[in-house]
């Protein structure tokens, strides 16, 4: 009877330690998008990218910054070369002047004592005004010296008449120099090119996809609140005169669709047109994404239907980001710029236009 009864216990310990070790058995993994590399999932379930991939965003996006600070400060050093250059000259002029000034025949003014000794040629040309109520009446300014007149463009005058011919030759008006828009130029020596994307603040963030393949040859200049023209600006300092064929990609417009009119930015764009035309980049202007309401939507789709076609008969690049970032989850909760999620699929949509368009 004993003997049965820790038989089965012994049985009901066998089947428990066999049972437990086959619990858990199983592990999850993933892989990044981006480098194809294993990693443990998160606990929320969603997609994230591995945290090499991570850092090495963090280290591209601090050597964008980078190169903005060091482009601020020879934006800096530059206009202190200038305002040194105009106070030296200033300087020159101010002791040219002086130098020329006891030349031209003025005598200096008589002082307060040789007035009051009485040195004056004239002697009723003062008169002194005794004080009343014991106020002291301040003395009067002496008067000053005749200053011989002389022309000094004496040997500018013509010695003969101008005959009528002469009158009706020339013009009554001169004509208006026409103001001429200053132009990019960049060297036919063929070498590797580099790609520069210039932008708003739409651009924050990526970075990371669009300077990886070629961090070197690839930079991103993302412009926080700027306007078109503002664009234009910024670009002369970017495009070196030693480049060969750079690659330029534009994508503007989205700051201020909100806030100005469609025939403004319209404006804008033709004057940066202006100023890379012939330069001998290739230019892509990429459309304006709507940022801040139904309102900025519908001047974005203005703006892109007319940029389309202003592009195509500038034989300028235009790339149609179409209506992805209508898909929810890619804007911002406010509705004034990009998810995380939607910044990342613009850099990969801008990566690949840059793969395109280099090979």
């Amino acid at each position: 009877m004993v003997s049965t009864r820790h038989g089965a216990l012994c049985r009901r310990s066998v089947h428990t330690q066999t049972d437990c070790p086959l619990k858990n058995a199983a592990v999850q993994v993933t892989g990044c998008r981006e480098c194809q590399s294993l990693f443990l999932p998160s606990a929320g379930g969603r997609d994230a990218a591995c945290v090499r991939c991570e850092q090495v965003d963090d280290l591209i996006r601090m050597v964008a910054e980078l190169k903005e600070e060091v482009e601020r400060l020879r934006a800096i050093r530059e206009c202190e070369r200038e305002i040194d250059l105009w106070s030296n000259s200033l300087q020159g002029l101010k002791e040219r002047y002086k130098g020329e000034t006891p030349q031209m025949g003025v005598e200096p003014l008589p002082c307060r004592r040789r007035a009051e000794g009485g040195d004056l040629g004239v002697e009723e040309e003062w008169r002194q005004v005794p004080a009343r109520h014991g106020r002291r009446c301040p003395p009067l300014p002496a008067p000053p010296s005749q200053v011989p007149l002389r022309n000094r463009f004496e040997a500018l005058e013509i010695e003969r008449p101008a005959t009528e011919e002469e009158i009706e030759s020339v013009p009554r008006r001169m004509p208006r120099a026409r103001r001429s828009t200053p132009r990019i130029r960049t060297a036919s020596t063929k070498k590797e090119r580099r790609v520069i994307v210039v932008g708003d603040s739409i651009l924050r963030g990526t970075e990371g996809p669009i300077c990886r393949p070629d961090p070197t040859r690839r930079e991103v200049c993302c412009l926080p609140g700027a306007r078109v023209r503002d664009v234009a600006k910024k670009v002369k300092r970017l495009v070196r005169p030693t480049d060969y064929y750079p690659l330029l990609v534009f994508q503007a417009g989205s700051d201020e669709v909100a806030k100005r009119s469609p025939k403004a930015i319209k404006r804008d764009f033709r004057d940066l047109g202006r100023q890379l035309r012939g330069s001998g980049a290739q230019v892509v202007f990429a459309s304006v994404l709507p940022i801040g309401g139904m309102e900025a939507e519908r001047c974005a789709v203005r703006i892109n239907s007319w940029l389309r076609d202003w592009c195509d008969r500038q034989n300028f690049g235009f790339f149609d980001h179409g209506k992805v970032y209508a898909t929810p989850g890619l804007m911002a909760p406010d509705g004034m710029g990009l998810s995380r999620r939607g910044v990342r699929i613009l850099g990969q949509e801008l990566a690949g236009l840059i793969d395109r368009a280099l090979n």
